[in-house]
């Protein structure tokens, strides 16, 4: 059996001013760095039996903070980074429109995503994500990951099917959890719960302690 979190980093100063942040390393706002002190707490709190994170600072923050007071050694897996936004990366939605490009992509009449230069397809990140879910199918106990609000959206559109002008619509909060259990034979996930705040984590994972560790009569 198991349980794979997915909790989205703190807000960062691209979030702030509203620029497409993907593949960069953006500093967390102040906001941010109180978000993830409660976001280390909370999956201290949960217990994972391993911690999987983005390479990007903003999720190494958090990832590497709760594995130090829990005495393991996070790892880092590519696939959990964001979007990459290629030619609009940094930019405002004015600033791309102003370019002539647009976010969420366009999506043509063949179901077809056009990303702006170098940028990542829609159906790309879909596929990316389906291969880390295929992957954690087959995780045993509890395993926190620590990734994007792109990627979080893009592992729920590739897990349900969803269409690729409508996957992009969910909203992912910063240091938001999503749970999913499986038996851990390779069967597909399941969602448990979506849009957990840090506190709903920690009195999770503290039930959980509670209901492994039982009274001993």
């Amino acid at each position: 059996m198991s349980e794979v979190l997915f909790m989205r980093h703190p807000e960062t100063l691209g979030n702030v001013a509203n620029v497409y942040s993907g593949r960069v390393n953006v500093e967390l706002s102040d906001a941010g760095a109180r978000q993830c002190a409660r976001a280390v707490q909370a999956l201290v709190a949960w217990k994972p039996d391993r911690i999987i994170t983005s390479p990007l600072v903003r999720c190494r923050s958090i990832a590497y903070g709760a594995a130090l007071c829990l005495g393991m050694q996070p790892q880092v897996d590519e696939r959990l980074i964001e979007i990459d936004f290629g030619a609009i990366e940094g930019l405002t939605s004015v600033e791309a429109k102003e370019l002539g490009y647009r976010f969420p992509w366009p999506v043509d009449a063949q179901s077809r995503s056009h990303p702006a230069p170098r940028g990542e397809s829609f159906e790309q990140i879909l596929g990316r994500a389906q291969s880390f879910l295929d992957v954690a199918a087959r995780f045993q106990g509890r395993v926190a990951c620590v990734t994007h609000g792109g990627f979080t959206r893009a592992l729920l559109g590739a897990a349900y099917g969803m269409d690729l002008d409508r996957f992009w619509d969910m909203v992912i909060g910063n240091v938001s959890s999503q749970i999913f259990v499986g038996r851990g034979d390779g069967s597909p996930l399941q969602l448990a719960a979506m849009g957990l705040s840090p506190e709903e984590v920690a009195a999770r994972g503290c039930a959980y302690a509670a209901l492994v560790d039982g009274p001993h009569n």
